[in-house]
């Protein structure tokens, strides 16, 4: 089967990262991810013997106009469509166009979308003959046998489908059971790679899983939702094989390892890094962890192995917004791991939201003190009430919130308030944290110093421009 992978156009002229429960704009990155998952489903359906195209339409500055007149040039059986909550207008829209032009194509959807709003998907864009709940590999490698006629509908669990007018949502996977050892390499070919590159020293980058899941019960989160409850580690044996095959076959030797947390067992961090060291890979790489499982050793190990930055989930500065977001974590936790990060050697990235439970214009500002203090670079979210979360029901019970419209419900704008604060006060907050962290003196020449081409400065400076307050 004839089968196009796609990563839609921009929305509303932004670029978007579509990556799982990854879904917001380019610019708060600075830099365009790969889409990892979409990689995963063209290896999966090319290793079963279908014909796979992958169109990162971003990536490759396409326009719906000219995606659809290079769609009908491949005569597509079937298209698979990345999607994101707040791109998700334009994503259908794209979806439509394909649909208009190619009548007999079938269609299937991916992403946090179809898995948090399942049967609404469907019944709210008639283009759209299937999606995908949870994580897409495995529902998405039995569609050609689903379309073909040769598996039944009904026994793909994650599968969402069309049965006349009646839209069908089957039971979700049993991810527990999908081992990751059991994919292929992500498709890296596919794609033009040169297309992926780091902000600072314009180096190809690409993303690497390392696992999937999360055990943790933040209210607000939708890791365990999309990648359940378990983690799931892959072997290092193939961690350290892709990664070699990103540098013999991709010249790729800068990676953000991606998954929940890095150490989330801690010996399986260590063993990762001691076979990198062993390896000798002159890599440079960059992940996430929760603040309460490190350890000086494997610290150390990191950073041998080629790690420069660490992302920390920390959230909030404050034990009572902590507490009530089930972050599980203390302010104790959070000064040992920064403290800890920082005599390693290596670079920390704090993870802040605001709107949360609890969180007021006081313990706001106490958060936004210690980033300025205490982490090399840092990112501002707002709490987003997402269905199927904890925060979600609450707000909703509540009534905060504010907003619902989809393409507002992105990390950086806030479409809730929580009791203390209006969203608007709390997009202030969030606006003001991030001009108070960027533009000081320090981080000036923290820039200059890492900027290492002309196109690492335009990417900056776009990156500087994000910062400046929206009007709403």
């Amino acid at each position: 089967m004839r089968i196009l992978v796609l990563n839609p156009p921009a929305f509303r002229h932004q670029d978007y990262i579509r990556e799982g429960r990854c879904m917001q704009i380019k610019s708060s990155w600075a830099a365009l991810w790969m889409p990892l998952s979409l990689c995963y489903i063209a290896a999966v359906l090319r290793n079963n013997g279908n014909q796979v195209r992958l169109i990162d339409a971003i990536a490759e500055k396409l326009n719906t106009e000219k995606l659809v007149g290079i769609a009908g040039s491949f005569g597509p059986e079937l298209i698979i469509v990345n999607t994101a909550i707040p791109s998700i207008e334009g994503d259908m829209e794209c979806a439509a166009a394909l649909k208009k032009n190619m009548p007999s194509v079938k269609i299937a959807v991916v992403g946090i979308f179809p898995t948090i709003y399942r049967s609404e998907c469907l019944a709210r864009f008639v283009h759209i003959d299937y999606a995908v709940m949870d994580e897409p590999e495995w529902v998405s490698a039995s569609l050609p046998d689903v379309i073909a006629g040769i598996q039944p509908a009904d026994s793909v669990r994650g599968l969402i489908y069309r049965m006349g007018n009646e839209v069908i949502v089957n039971e979700r996977q049993d991810l527990s059971k999908n081992n990751l050892d059991d994919l292929p390499f992500p498709a890296r070919d596919l794609l033009d790679n040169d297309s992926y590159r780091l902000p600072t020293n314009d180096r190809k980058f690409t993303l690497l899983s390392v696992g999937r899941g999360c055990s943790a019960g933040c209210i607000y989160c939708l890791a365990n939702i999309y990648y359940g409850k378990k983690f799931r580690w892959r072997s290092v044996q193939k961690i350290t094989e892709e990664i070699e095959q990103c540098i013999n076959e991709f010249g790729i030797d800068n990676f953000l390892f991606w998954g929940e947390s890095f150490t989330t067992d801690m010996k399986y961090g260590e063993e990762i890094c001691d076979e990198i060291i062993r390896k000798g890979f002159q890599i440079t790489w960059s992940t996430t962890s929760r603040v309460d499982t490190l350890n000086p050793v494997l610290l150390e190990k990191m950073k041998k192995a080629g790690c420069i930055l660490l992302g920390l989930g920390i959230e909030s500065y404050d034990q009572n917004v902590l507490d009530k977001s089930r972050k599980g974590i203390t302010t104790g936790q959070i000064d040992k791991a920064v403290q800890m990060v920082k005599q390693a050697g290596l670079n920390t990235m704090g993870h802040f939201m605001f709107g949360l439970p609890g969180d007021t214009r006081e313990t706001a500002m106490k958060s936004i003190r210690f980033a300025c203090r205490n982490v090399t670079y840092a990112q501002f979210y707002a709490a987003i009430p997402y269905p199927q979360t904890e925060l979600g029901r609450i707000a909703s019970e509540n009534g905060w919130v504010e907003e619902t419209d989809y393409s507002h419900f992105e990390l950086t704008r806030s479409v809730m308030g929580n009791g203390n604060l209006s969203a608007r006060e709390i997009q202030k907050l969030r606006n003001f944290a991030y001009r108070k962290f960027y533009f000081r003196p320090k981080m000036f020449i923290q820039t200059i110093r890492e900027v290492t081409s002309l196109s690492s400065f335009l990417s900056i400076m776009n990156f500087m421009r994000w910062i400046k307050p929206k009007k709403r």
